[in-house]
């Protein structure tokens, strides 16, 4: 909870500073998404900098620039499609989403083992209580798939990426 506090209140200072900012706040924000002001994008940069310059200096070690969209099926050959995917629980008292493996943080021991059945069977035997409102009514825990998926080309031809 100390920590929570502390990230809480250097997230206030860094906003407040424009370090960084809400992306789309004035239309209603969206939770993750922020943008670097001045100094941020400065701090960004060097930060960015500092790791390439980190990494170019190993021998046989090269800088290259990839698409940031990338083809499905070369995601699904990599074990990306089907493993990126964290089980969200929603809160029937707040609406609000969670991970059901972090909801179950010190009181099972590895919950990120657990199937979307067994995570729902240990929040609910433990009487697991949102951390938002206090509640301990929740639905039923689903798989979120954590990539963007997205269509590359028009309509009738377009691939899979994300």
């Amino acid at each position: 909870m100390e920590n929570e506090g502390r990230m809480s209140r250097l997230a206030s200072m860094l906003r407040r500073r424009g370090v960084i900012l809400p992306s789309f706040e004035i239309y209603g924000g969206v939770s993750g998404l922020v943008d670097y002001g001045p100094v941020g994008a400065s701090i960004k940069r060097r930060v960015v900098d500092c790791w390439i310059d980190h990494w170019t200096g190993i021998p046989n070690v090269r800088e290259i620039d990839s698409p940031t969209i990338t083809p499905e099926s070369v995601l699904q050959a990599s074990g990306h499609v089907g493993e990126f995917n964290d089980h969200m629980s929603e809160c029937k008292g707040c609406k609000r989403v969670f991970r059901s493996d972090h909801l179950l943080e010190g009181i099972h021991e590895n919950p990120d083992t657990l199937d979307a059945s067994k995570l729902d069977d240990e929040i609910s035997r433990n009487g697991v209580c949102c951390p938002s409102c206090g509640s301990s009514e929740w639905g039923v825990s689903s798989p979120m798939n954590l990539m963007f998926r997205t269509s590359i080309g028009p309509m009738g031809n377009a691939r899979a990426a994300y």
